[in-house]
């Protein structure tokens, strides 16, 4: 949950005590209003080492681990990995339709300039639309105006694929902010050597390694005060290696399932699951 401040800072500049905030609680029922008045009450000691003595009972209730999902800096509140992808996501998104519009542009519909709007709507009637113009073989766009402007731009049409491209180096440094391997900023069209790729991705490994090692720190100190016994690690898809023996690189979220793969003694070869 989101939480705030409510106390003191040590010499660090880390937050000696919090309360948490509800994200999403109206203000007209009733139970939700006296929920938020609750978690606005509560005050909670901050934890940042694993306790090497025994919990006693105000450990239990009163303390609280905070998680983030990368090394912060001098503030104790992090942007949100939503917020720093929406200016990426924003960009990515808009590389689609300009490469429409490429597609377009190239298909040879010109425009003609008319003196008033009776010759556009003659002129119109004949060709409805850029797009319809477009498809149908149709040459000529009405534009209306005194100047003329049939060459809205300089007249250099990116390729399509350029768009495409940069969509795609968009992605990488989207994934690279994750610590996910990619294929760099500067990805080449022709055939690429391994070790070229290599170099392109970059180092993204420390990056995952750095999210890793923050929440494997919050499982050790969590697991120290109330022994809940959880842990994290990287997905097997991520990390290409079949970390549970199941004969397959994926994550299993059933409960209690035991996904091992077994060889029956009396079928040979053959495989049951447990």
């Amino acid at each position: 949950m989101p939480y705030a401040l409510d106390g003191t800072i040590d010499f660090y500049g880390r937050y000696n005590t919090i309360h948490p905030v509800p994200m999403t609680s109206g203000t007209e029922d009733k139970k939700k209003v006296a929920q938020a008045e609750l978690l606005s009450d509560l005050k909670l000691n901050c934890v940042y080492g694993i306790l090497t003595e025994e919990p006693d009972y105000q450990d239990l209730t009163e303390s609280t681990v905070l998680l983030h999902d990368y090394s912060k800096q001098l503030s104790q509140n992090i942007i949100p990995r939503v917020t720093i992808n929406d200016s990426l996501l924003d960009v990515m998104a808009e590389c689609v339709p300009f490469m429409r519009t490429s597609l377009l542009a190239s298909t040879g519909v010109k425009g003609v300039r008319v003196n008033d709007a009776d010759q556009a709507e003659s002129v119109a009637d004949g060709n409805r639309g850029l797009e319809h113009g477009a498809l149908t073989g149709e040459p000529m766009v009405p534009v209306i105006g005194t100047i003329e402007f049939q060459e809205l731009t300089n007249g250099a049409v990116a390729k399509s694929e350029e768009y495409m491209l940069a969509m795609q180096s968009l992605d990488n440094l989207r994934l690279s902010g994750y610590g996910i391997d990619n294929g760099g900023l500067f990805e080449k069209k022709a055939h690429e050597l391994q070790s070229e790729a290599d170099i392109n991705g970059g180092p993204v490994g420390l990056v995952l390694q750095d999210g890793l090692a923050i929440r494997q720190n919050f499982c050790n100190i969590v697991n120290s005060i109330w022994g809940l016994g959880i842990w994290c690690e990287p997905a097997q898809n991520i990390m290409g290696a079949d970390n549970d023996g199941d004969g397959a690189i994926h994550e299993d979220n059933s409960d209690g399932a035991n996904t091992g793969t077994e060889t029956d003694s009396t079928n040979e070869g053959g495989n049951e699951n447990e």
